[in-house]
């Protein structure tokens, strides 16, 4: 087994013990060393910043890694492996905007699979014997297959054994365009509390708060989804008027009038030009897992900057061998931290916004046009 796949199996996710920080050492000077030989990209990158994969002695050298920025992979193509070597493309948007197109041979595909299993496993989100209803607020695989939070959403039901499943953004073939249909979705989601299995809902929040209001706008009591249920949302808090959804009220709105405990709703962040799911736990933090790093960069210097300060998150993985995307940086703005109530001793991240004035036409924007 490689120092990457050995990364990837290792014990408790969220207890960074030195012998954590070995694995991760070992797997990114395995991972460095591969995309320094096999991607010219990286390779100039390396040689520019003076950077050799033996430079990783250190967890505090990790930080050294060059990085690329994440907007690189919508404009090119960049690969370290052999064009048929690719098993599956997906892309970072939804159906309109500028797109990553981030492709994955084998072992790359089978070890963020795994990866993401294990987030959810160490989480307690993964019920292989609980049958569970699902609503998927994301669009319609049939339609929309090769969309990374498609692709990502529908994979999370297999963390249980399936009932039903609802994609609530549908495909119209007349308008040829996804919509989103809240008298259908509301009238499945009574279907789901009626027939009284643990419910699972996935996908943007900004279609769940739809849904919510839908339901409040009826006059109906609240419904009672049970203590199995969960939320498990992700892709941005917006409403169709782009404006933030205040989270802390959204969280006690959903669960009031789903009947869902607020430690079951979680939101999950992620890139697909990264691969790692990032999962709140019970107080709403998103944790590190052992198999990648975060750090904060100064928005003017790009320097490094301490915990529980704010600038462009850097996020760090060794497990993609057919793209050098082991070292991002995000347009994301947010806050490395740790010492979260939970007790695990991963570090945290924090999202604070997104840098810029121009709109990045991400998958959770391009998907709240279909509220307006």
């Amino acid at each position: 087994m490689s120092a990457i796949d050995r990364l990837v199996e290792i014990d408790e996710l969220y207890d960074l013990t030195p012998a954590h920080d070995e694995a991760f050492l070992a797997a990114m000077r395995q991972a460095s060393s591969w995309h320094v030989e096999r991607s010219p990209v990286f390779r100039n990158l390396s040689r520019k910043h003076g950077f050799r994969p033996d430079d990783l002695r250190r967890i505090s050298d990790v930080s050294r890694l060059p990085y690329v920025f994440v907007n690189a992979f919508k404009q090119y193509e960049i690969l370290s492996v052999p064009r048929e070597d690719i098993v599956l493309t997906l892309t970072s948007s939804g159906t309109s905007g500028q797109k990553s197109q981030i492709m994955f041979d084998a072992p790359s595909l089978d070890r963020g699979l795994r990866m993401v299993e294990r987030v959810f496993e160490s989480m307690d989100l993964k019920r292989p014997e609980q049958l569970v209803n699902y609503i998927l607020f994301a669009y319609d695989p049939e339609e929309a297959r090769m969309v990374g939070t498609s692709y990502t959403d529908d994979n999370l039901t297999n963390l249980t054994r399936k009932g039903k499943l609802y994609h609530a953004l549908r495909w119209n073939p007349d308008k040829l365009e996804f919509e989103f249909r809240p008298a259908e979705c509301y009238a499945k989601l009574l279907e789901y509390a009626a027939e009284g299995l643990p419910v699972r809902l996935l996908g943007f929040p900004a279609f769940l708060h739809r849904l919510v209001r839908f339901h409040q706008e009826s006059g109906a009591p609240p419904l009672d989804l049970g203590q199995d249920s969960y939320v498990l949302t992700g892709g941005g808090w917006k409403t169709s008027e782009q404006s933030a959804i205040d989270k802390d009220s959204f969280i006690a709105d959903v669960s009031r009038t789903l009947g869902i405990p607020p430690g079951n709703l979680r939101d999950g962040y992620g890139l697909v030009e990264h691969g790692i799911a990032y999962i709140e736990c019970e107080h709403h933090r998103f944790h590190v897992p052992a198999f990648a790093r975060a750090f904060a960069r100064d928005v003017a210097t790009l320097d490094l900057l301490p915990e529980g300060e704010t600038g462009f998150l850097q996020l760090v993985t060794p497990y993609m061998q057919s793209m050098p995307t082991l070292s991002l940086l995000t347009s994301d703005l947010a806050e490395v931290g740790g010492n979260c109530p939970c007790g695990r001793k991963s570090g945290t991240i924090m999202l604070r916004g997104r840098a810029g004035t121009r709109k990045n036409k991400g998958c959770a924007i391009t998907a709240a046009q279909l509220l307006k």
